[in-house]
């Protein structure tokens, strides 16, 4: 059965709306979006089922821009990166909220900025699939700093706001985005 962008890229390329020798890299980009966005509202339609919407959404407001931006880790299978990507997602929403008790919203606020500053000296981080030229690394650096500026904004307000919650679920992620970046370097230097 084939997959759903390449179905749409073989009509594309039939309609001769794009170019045959480019229908692999539109049928992976389609089916890249669809997987996200597919990703995005299940999880969303999860988070809403189990009372975790708010949380959902912090989750997904950090981790979208950081992964996509930073880079890191890419699982070498699509069923190995569906199983990770739900698995984090679902330790994420279940664990945060046991967590917020132990950890005073300062120290909160000092985890952000210390994996703030293990994220920006290395990213971004390319893979061995898709390696990054220095242009490409140039505007990649240059968003991830724009999302460090908005995410940091947004902690603060809810620092003032005196929501824990949301800043336990953001530091969780930010702290998911080091650990992401460092194995996709230590798996860039062993070429896995």
């Amino acid at each position: 059965m084939k997959q759903p962008g390449t179905y749409l890229a073989d009509i594309l390329t039939e309609d001769g709306q794009i170019p045959k020798e480019q229908q692999s890299i539109y049928a992976y980009l389609f089916d890249y979006l669809i997987e996200s966005l597919l990703y995005d509202i299940i999880v969303l339609i999860f988070g809403l089922l189990v009372h975790r919407f708010g949380i959902t959404i912090c989750y997904l407001l950090v981790t979208v821009p950081i992964r996509h931006f930073a880079g890191g880790f890419h699982a070498n299978t699509r069923l190995g990166c569906t199983l990770l990507s739900y698995g984090i997602y679902l330790a994420t929403v279940f664990l945060g909220p046991v967590l917020v008790p132990y950890i005073e919203p300062v120290g909160l606020l000092i985890l952000y900025l210390i994996f703030w500053g293990m994220i920006l000296p290395v990213a971004p981080v390319d893979t061995k699939n898709k390696r990054l030229s220095v242009d490409q690394r140039k505007k990649l650096f240059h968003r991830c700093i724009i999302t460090c500026i908005i995410i940091s904004i947004l902690m603060i307000v809810l620092y003032i706001c005196r929501q824990p919650l949301y800043m336990s679920m953001i530091t969780i992620c930010m702290m998911e985005g080091v650990i992401s970046l460092y194995i996709g370097i230590w798996k860039n230097r062993r070429n896995l």
